[in-house]
């Protein structure tokens, strides 16, 4: 099946083997022209089931028995994600929420409460709003921007619109609620991780500039939280204070 997408300002031809993918990006259709294409193919399919197979032993849990259909969709966001550093634009995995125009990314690990964490400003923060659950796209300039993509993550929590980045939140689980500002060097390993890593060299290097523009051109956050209420407005309290005195008005 083909069809058009845009994502983060990229229009991107597609063309699928199965009709899932359709549907997934229904919300996120165009007529424009397309600046690239992705085609999967049966391989790439393959190696997504190998890829699967391979997280769950890390994990020490049985593989999921994915169909073919569902695993395309992994498939053309991982050719689409390797493109778009292209333009400057890296995927990570992480939770982004915003409030009116500011967006801030909460990351960690799978399991970690991410999703909790950004129902509790949707439950407690007046205005806010899910950019995307699980695999925003950031465009890196001067400024930062986070976009909307269909692949949310289980919930399907996402919109199509971008809003200016305005920190990324290293989440962790504890006892109290403390958020307090962190460097690039210290929160490097795990914004590694947590940003899609292609295989080429190339690649590589250039995610890994992003990585760094990236993260010397906005605060990033260290949180600790209890998943409470208190969590959410201790965190936007300190994020939203640090917008207004950095200038984001």
């Amino acid at each position: 099946m083909e069809f058009k997408i845009r994502l983060a300002d990229v229009n991107i031809a597609v063309s699928s083997i199965y009709d899932d993918v359709y549907r997934l990006c229904r919300d996120y259709l165009t007529d424009g022209a397309p600046d690239f294409c992705v085609s999967p193919a049966p391989a790439d399919i393959a190696r997504e089931r190998v890829k699967n197979m391979r997280e769950a032993g890390t994990e020490g849990i049985s593989p999921a028995d994915y169909p073919d259909a569902y695993l395309e969709t992994l498939a053309v966001y991982r050719r689409i994600a390797a493109e778009m550093l292209r333009y400057d634009t890296l995927l990570m995995h992480g939770a982004a929420v915003a409030v009116k125009d500011k967006a801030w990314i909460f990351t960690a690990p799978s399991g970690t409460g991410k999703t909790t964490h950004i129902r509790l400003w949707l439950g407690n923060i007046a205005g806010s709003y899910v950019v995307n659950g699980d695999k925003p796209l950031i465009r890196v300039g001067e400024d930062a921007t986070v976009y909307g993509t269909p692949w949310a993550g289980k919930e399907g929590m996402q919109k199509n619109t971008g809003v200016k980045l305005c920190g990324i939140v290293f989440l962790e689980r504890g006892a109290e609620n403390r958020i307090g500002r962190t460097t690039l060097s210290q929160s490097l390993p795990v914004f590694i991780q947590q940003c899609y890593r292609p295989d080429d060299k190339s690649g590589m290097e250039k995610a890994l500039a992003l990585i760094g523009k990236l993260g010397s051109r906005i605060p990033l956050y260290r949180l600790q939280c209890n998943m409470l209420p208190e969590a959410a407005f201790t965190a936007f309290q300190t994020l939203h204070a640090d917008t207004e005195q950095e200038g984001y008005e």
